[in-house]
């Protein structure tokens, strides 16, 4: 089972590079390490990473989308709101 982060949330609020807020809560959650996981209200925010399309992520989370017309490099924390081949999937 794959283990979501707060960042990955459409009821995340961007603050600055190293934290967030919760919409639902309105609590301060980090973006990344200690805490950084998403909670059970967790809700999918269409981003390269939770489409089904997005294949082959390093360790940096730069992989390849495969969901438009030429495969090219993507970041997986990329936003796809307006992205032609964005599929719930992961």
């Amino acid at each position: 089972m794959q283990q979501f982060k707060h960042v990955e949330c459409k009821n995340y609020i961007h603050i600055d590079v190293d934290k967030g807020m919760c919409a639902l809560t309105k609590k301060y959650v980090p973006m990344d390490g200690e805490g950084s996981f998403a909670c059970p209200k967790f809700v999918s925010m269409p981003i390269c990473g939770n489409c089904k399309n997005f294949k082959n992520p390093d360790n940096y989370g730069m992989g390849t989308c495969h969901g438009l017309a030429k495969v090219d490099w993507a970041y997986s924390t990329c936003g796809a709101q307006g992205c032609e081949g964005y599929e719930e999937g992961k």
